[in-house]
């Protein structure tokens, strides 16, 4: 990390936490909104957005990494030592459109309980995380996938809709 890159990261972990102790790291252009909490010692790389507008709170473990164009929104529970990789997108909310009468956009969001990624999980680059799932502990999840429903622990799976095809226990 250069000069101007520890100069940015200390400054933000001022702003974010009020203190230096949490040893975050910020790219650019990262952006933090909501009811959220952080661990100690956070990768957000470029262009991350993690934001939370519920009343639930989005939590983030120590020893994370968020890499490049990650987005993760709503209600969320990242746990310790998870790698996400870049171009991700997490989201614990979906858009209510059971009204016809009205525009979807106007029908608020709700969620089937939000997302839950246990520790020790990697997530590849492209993948997207849908509301109401689980990721067990010490899982792999293949680039390109989409999760819509619950990988149990030690998995590794792959594809849309993301599927276990081994395990690694």
């Amino acid at each position: 990390m250069n000069l101007f890159g520890k100069v940015r990261s200390l400054i933000k972990n001022l702003f974010y936490f009020k203190t230096t102790r949490k040893r975050c790291y910020f790219g650019k252009h990262v952006h933090i909104e909501g009811n959220v909490t952080f661990g100690n010692n956070i990768s957000f790389d470029d262009n991350v957005e993690v934001r939370n507008r519920t009343k639930e709170i989005l939590i983030i473990a120590s020893n994370v990494s968020l890499n490049r164009n990650t987005v993760v929104r709503g209600r969320v529970s990242i746990g310790e030592n998870c790698a996400i990789a870049p171009n991700c997108t997490i989201i614990g909310a979906n858009h209510n459109f059971q009204r016809t009468d009205i525009p979807i956009k106007q029908q608020g969001v709700s969620n089937r309980g939000g997302i839950a990624i246990e520790e020790d999980v990697w997530i590849g680059a492209n993948c997207v995380v849908l509301d109401g799932v689980t990721i067990g502990k010490g899982s792999v999840i293949g680039a390109g996938s989409i999760v819509t429903r619950d990988i149990p622990p030690y998995s590794i799976a792959v594809g849309n809709p993301c599927k276990v095809i081994k395990y690694r226990k």
